[in-house]
């Protein structure tokens, strides 16, 4: 759920419910010539003597999280206060005198990579440089992992006139007050400062906001924003919800010589992204970046899971569906409505080329999601297409009268009023909309059967192409990525000569991407060789048409 600055108060008809107290102070120091934040934590104590604070060590994918913590201390010093910290439960331990009147605790933060080396791999670590830092909240605070509501303050000390201080819970301000905020609500937040410009402007009296730095090649930022506007205005006329008071993104550029990539993630009344500045890089992609990640808004975050990865099928495959739908239906960024259909046939075949694309849906665990990028990539292609078959399904057997729409907007309702996504819950409301539909659901998210595309096409009346051309890389990387492991018999890889042993100097690879050559330099006994082929294959794997028939079908069109 996320919580509005605008409505953190909370309201009992009986009495008010205790609330914990929480006060940082944020200042910039400095160790050695190194940029740090220091944070002073202020805080009611325990009795007992004793209060734990929560400091991930592992969180989104990143490990040893801890190694940016520096000079932990709890003042005033005294000989019976001890810290002790936990770095497998992410805890950190303040033991003190039980006659303590206040409890303060300082800690300070340091990147704890080199800044050169910043890309898609460390973008979710803590970011601290002497003009600007980017952090996520799990790496700015301490607090104690509390289901009770907390009052925070939040004071941003001695930073210059010019730096700039922006965050999910408000732009500008010095001094931040919270009101009876969710502890998860307020660890899923980003917060940024230095050197970044700040686009701010309304929709329906609801303040929105872009923060973003450096020197972009690939687009303006005036574009980007008028893109950011647009999405969120299709979204909240989509869900029919007005009701977000402020929301911000931040988009934070990273270097990359080759290609490009991009991550975001949703966050409470926010979303961050990283993007490659480069001129692989363009608009189009930030298109489906803002309309992925702003329907975690809803998916994800207001509809929420159950259990977390069990219904990533669901949280990025159904958004995943979204993102296709309502950049077609509304022509987002001048997209086309054909673009509805390049985007159905592209998850097409990149399920169809995944190499665990039958795995169950057990598998799509913490562990394989997060080290895995096939694992990572199959619950939004399986999803997104089990989404789109879904919501022909519902449009079939209500004669057009009902489609996954609303479906959607009454799971929004459930969640309203309490109810997480779970598998159970699915499965309830599907059934009011199609009945047969368990089974399906068996079959296809549980037991991770491929789709039988052909006979799904024919069955709903919908036209389409017999064959595909998808992605074959057709060999295997070394762990260390210097080596071919193997070769794939048959491949346009080993067509192409190369071979297994051969050691790799250079090596151009834009992975799932029929157009673009793999081109690699290897080395071969005493020779040096250039390799050069496309990853591609044909395959029997309908393409969906778009044609009068098809559109009639699936009753979507540009407002």
């Amino acid at each position: 759920m996320v919580f509005l600055l605008s409505a953190l108060l909370l309201v009992s008809s009986c009495q008010e419910e205790e609330r914990l107290s929480l006060s940082y102070t944020i200042r910039p120091v400095q160790n050695d010539s190194l940029p740090l934040l220091e944070v002073l934590l202020d805080l009611p104590p325990n009795p007992a003597g004793f209060t734990r604070l929560h400091y991930a060590n592992t969180a989104w994918g990143e490990e040893e999280l801890h190694r940016a913590l520096f000079s932990l201390q709890m003042e005033p010093e005294r000989p019976d206060n001890r810290v002790e910290i936990n770095k497998d439960s992410g805890w950190i331990d303040l033991h003190y005198s039980r006659d303590l009147n206040q409890l303060k605790f300082r800690y300070q933060l340091q990147q704890d990579f080199d800044q050169a080396k910043l890309s898609t791999s460390e973008v979710y670590r803590p970011i601290i440089q002497e003009n600007y830092f980017h952090l996520f909240s799990h790496h700015l605070f301490m607090g104690p992992a509390t289901e009770k509501p907390l009052d925070i303050a939040v004071r941003w000390a001695d930073f210059s006139e010019d730096y700039v201080i922006h965050n999910s819970f408000g732009t500008g301000q010095r001094i931040q007050r919270l009101e009876s905020v969710d502890w998860n609500d307020f660890q899923s937040a980003i917060f940024v400062g230095g050197d970044f410009r700040v686009y701010q402007d309304e929709l329906m009296g609801n303040k929105i906001s872009l923060a973003t730095r450096g020197d972009w090649i690939p687009f303006e930022e005036e574009e980007v924003f008028a893109i950011l506007k647009e999405t969120l205005e299709a979204q909240r006329e989509f869900w029919n919800d007005h009701s977000q008071a402020y929301f911000t993104v931040s988009l934070h550029p990273f270097g990359q010589e080759q290609g490009s990539s991009f991550q975001g993630t949703g966050l409470t009344n926010s979303f961050a992204t990283s993007v490659s500045n480069n001129s692989y890089t363009d608009l189009d992609q930030l298109v489906y970046l803002f309309n992925h990640e702003l329907m975690h808004n809803w998916i994800g975050h207001r509809i929420e899971n159950s259990n977390e990865e069990e219904q990533y099928w669901f949280s990025e495959g159904f958004t995943e569906y979204y993102t296709f739908k309502n950049i077609a239906r509304n022509g987002v960024g001048g997209a086309e409505e054909s673009s509805f259909f390049s985007s159905l046939n592209l998850a097409a075949r990149q399920l169809y080329s995944s190499p665990v694309r039958e795995e169950p849906n057990s598998q799509i665990n913490y562990e394989n999601f997060w080290s895995n990028p096939d694992y990572g990539k199959l619950p939004y292609y399986r999803g997104a297409l089990f989404a789109f078959l879904v919501d022909m399904q519902i449009i079939h057997h209500s004669a057009g009268r009902k489609s996954l729409d609303d479906m959607m907007r009454e799971f929004l309702v459930l969640s309203q009023q309490g109810e997480r996504l779970s598998h159970e819950l699915f499965l309830e409301v599907l059934e009011d909309y199609w009945e047969e539909g368990k089974t399906y659901f068996d079959r296809h998210i549980i037991r991770g059967e491929f789709f039988d595309f052909a006979k799904e096409y024919a069955r709903l009346g919908l036209q389409y192409e017999p064959e595909a051309v998808v992605y074959e890389m057709g060999f295997e990387l070394s762990d260390d990525r210097k080596q071919i492991k193997s070769v794939q018999a048959g491949t346009a890889a080993e067509k192409a000569g190369l071979q297994a042993g051969d050691l790799l100097f250079s090596r151009s690879i834009w992975y799932g991407n029929t157009e673009k050559p793999i081109d690699l330099g290897v080395v071969r006994g005493k020779k040096q060789l250039q390799i050069s082929f496309f990853p591609i294959k044909r395959v029997q794997l309908p393409q969906l048409i778009e044609s009068g028939n098809n559109w009639d079908k699936l009753q979507i069109s540009v407002n």
